[in-house]
């Protein structure tokens, strides 16, 4: 009994640390799937001007935070090792970059580039809901 007990708690703490220590793309693609989610990955870089006025003026509006809500979020720095692989695989221009993507079926569902005014971003957004059916956008 003792040694079952012993082998369960090892096989659950062996289980955390490959969890912990996974690719947090792979964690946030699994946990989108488990929750039936889409991904929104927003590519960014730590000295793009750009990226600060989309965070100032489009991702801190209210309307905006609500419906990326319905999103699992994924902040990306393009410049490290996942973020170039991800952003290469998905064509991402630049930054900064919101590549909305569906894990299920491995398809980008909408992309935008650049320091844009919130409606494009909204539009964006809104093209995902809608193709989606996402009732609480």
């Amino acid at each position: 009994m003792r040694k079952n007990l012993i082998n369960g708690l090892f096989l659950v703490l062996f289980a955390w640390v490959s969890f912990a220590l996974a690719n947090p793309v792979e964690q946030a693609i699994q946990r989108a799937v488990a929750e039936n989610k889409l991904i929104a990955f927003y590519f960014k870089s730590q000295f793009c001007p750009y990226c600060s006025q989309v965070e100032e003026f489009v991702f801190s509006d209210e309307e905006v935070s609500k419906k990326l809500r319905n999103f699992l979020f994924v902040e990306l720095d393009i410049r490290s090792e996942e973020g170039s692989k991800l952003a290469r695989r998905f064509g991402v221009p630049g930054t900064p970059t919101l590549v909305i993507y569906d894990p299920k079926q491995d398809k980008v569902v909408s992309f935008i580039f650049g320091s844009r005014p919130k409606g494009d971003y909204l539009n964006a957004i809104n093209r995902a809901c809608k193709l989606y059916s996402i009732k609480t956008c």
